[in-house]
């Protein structure tokens, strides 16, 4: 009976869940796309600050725009207090750790960040953004306790977080299926059972609650029928590598323009105006690569781009989101992944044309959209799946899977698993090891010290300290002044050898020792080669003797981190 009834209780919790976090996202997720459409429609609509070279007119209001998003960017920051913006980097982050607190007021400010940023035109994308704001909602919602107010605790923090994401994706996009891989493939890393209830009754209601209340048509136009695989598969086989070129160099650029900006002796503030005045100068004679760009990528993916517009515009985007991304005008990196690949496949299927395969070149456009995007973010079957649920076609989803397998796996061996994953990599996390290494990581000596051991000041006698040490049965000391620093260690063959001499004179005044702010991941590196009874954990800036820990201690200590962790994954 009590089984049945944690059982009703469980699907209960997994309908309210996820159907109060599907439904959030899919209006705000929808609200946030509108938004940004309305405010494009009124950009590219202005026609102040127009000058005409020749027969040439140049808006310079693209660039007025863009100062516009800076001066929000940087008022937001201040308004918020935060030191820095959060992105999927940091959902993935948060989803395999429980130790750090998940910043709600960062998600909030860091959305509203990338809505003045993508509303300014800048050449960021608005996915990645979303896809935090849904791991902000989720756990927004995790903190009403439901779950513990019916009296059931299921749920784990990063279910929810998953939730969210999840919502986002299917939201942003309409494609349901996608959202569920999404969480599980890029945010979670693993498939379960209690997990994927709650992610898929998320996925489907935000895609239901906001195709209801938001009716659109689709963003990008895939509307070519596709020839058959046995044509398109040798030239994806030939494409693939180069579109894995095009992602590294984009995300290498991306990279670089965060170390150029880091490095520079400016103000902060003045940072996101730099980000702004490149993007918007390069933005006045390439306009097609302002924003999002999806009018311009349907148009690209039905071919009506020349090749010299085309390269034009595949440098001009690569350019103009590195220096959004590093000067810091928030934004995402998926969107500009799905514009570049787009450019790419486009001057690829250009010279198919040219030599008559012209009846294959919108399937390599958009393979080669799904390939970059999906290097970008880490997250392949998710890519494959969007282009199935945009394109409701499976020729055009299984060659989308050839370029973003191939892709993928030289991307994977040559940059790393993803853009995002790269950005943690950076601040010396690395996913891919798992939740038991981060955990381990994380979690720092201090709290494992213990006071069962024996002190002495350096003017003791050996033959108190032996008398202490056999009362005791301990078979070693530690030599501590009258300020609580650590001079030594003392064993009891010493303390035998020490006599009535002071063991200030027999110590060892170099022992292997631990600090207080170690993870266990480094102090079991420290103790690898260590024999003794227990070591010494002190402060790093004055050697304070903290406590001590036995070999054992520390075993058990990392034991149940790694028990922890493995129940999470496998609930």
């Amino acid at each position: 009976m009590k089984r049945a009834k944690e059982a009703v209780l469980e699907v209960f919790i997994v309908f309210v869940v996820g159907g109060l976090i599907g439904s959030s996202l899919a209006v705000v997720s929808n609200l946030f796309v509108a938004g940004v459409l309305w405010m494009t429609t009124q950009r590219a609509n202005a026609d102040f600050f127009d000058v005409t070279l020749g027969d040439q007119v140049l808006s310079f209001s693209s660039l007025v725009f863009l100062w516009a998003a800076a001066g929000c960017v940087i008022m937001i920051k201040k308004l918020f207090s935060i030191a820095k913006w959060a992105g999927p980097a940091d959902s993935m982050y948060a989803a395999h750790q429980l130790n750090v607190p998940f910043n709600v007021k960062q998600g909030l400010a860091s959305t509203l960040a990338a809505f003045a940023s993508v509303s300014g035109g800048a050449s960021v994308g608005q996915y990645g953004p979303i896809v935090h704001f849904g791991a902000t909602m989720g756990i927004i919602i995790s903190k009403l306790q439901l779950r513990k107010r019916l009296g059931f605790n299921r749920l784990p923090r990063e279910v929810y977080l998953a939730c969210g994401v999840a919502a986002a994706i299917s939201a942003g996009f309409n494609a349901p299926i996608a959202g569920i891989i999404f969480a599980h493939e890029a945010i979670l890393r693993q498939f379960s059972v209690r997990a994927i209830a709650p992610i898929t009754v998320a996925s489907i209601t935000a895609s239901t609650v906001g195709g209801y209340l938001f009716p659109q048509t689709v963003a990008f136009q895939i509307g070519a029928s596709a020839p058959a695989l046995t044509e398109v598969v040798p030239f994806l086989m030939v494409l693939s590598p180069i579109f894995a070129a095009v992602a590294i160099i984009f995300m290498l650029s991306l990279r670089f323009a965060t170390k150029t900006a880091a490095s520079l002796d400016v103000s902060p503030m003045a940072l996101p105006f730099i980000g702004a005045t490149i993007c918007g100068l390069i933005g006045v004679w390439v306009p097609q690569a302002l924003g999002l760009g999806i009018g311009s990528i349907n148009q690209m993916i039905a071919g009506e781009f020349m090749i010299s517009m085309l390269l034009v515009v595949l440098v001009a985007k690569i350019v103009m989101t590195s220096a959004c991304i590093g000067f810091g005008v928030f934004g995402g990196v998926f969107s500009p992944a799905l514009f570049i690949g787009v450019t790419a496949g486009a001057l690829a299927t250009k010279g198919l044309v040219a030599f008559g395969f012209g009846d294959v070149a919108s399937v390599v456009t958009v393979a080669a959209m799904a390939a970059v995007s999906a290097s970008v973010i880490g997250a392949p079957l998710s890519a494959v799946l969007i282009v199935l649920e945009l394109s409701h076609s499976y020729e055009y989803a299984v060659a989308a899977m050839i370029a973003v397998m191939v892709c993928s796996l030289i991307t994977h061996r040559l940059f790393g698993h993803s853009f995002f994953d790269r950005q943690l990599l950076d601040r010396g996390i690395d996913l891919l090891k798992g939740r038991e290494a981060i955990a381990l990581e994380q979690q720092q000596l201090a709290p494992f010290a213990s006071q069962d051991y024996i002190k002495a000041t350096p003017d003791t006698s050996g033959h108190t300290v032996r008398q202490e040490m056999e009362q005791r049965e301990h078979t070693e000391a530690y030599i501590i002044n009258n300020d609580g620093i650590l001079l030594g260690k003392l064993s009891i063959y010493q303390a035998i050898a020490c006599g009535d001499d002071v063991v200030s004179n027999h110590m060892d005044s170099s022992p292997i020792t631990l600090y207080g702010d170690d993870s266990l991941k480094q102090s079991m590196v420290k103790v690898s080669q260590f024999v003794g009874e227990s070591l010494p954990i002190v402060t790093r800036e004055t050697s304070a003797m903290v406590g001590s820990i036995a070999e054992g201690e520390l075993f058990q200590a990392v034991i149940d981190i790694q028990s922890q962790a493995r129940t999470i994954e496998r609930d």
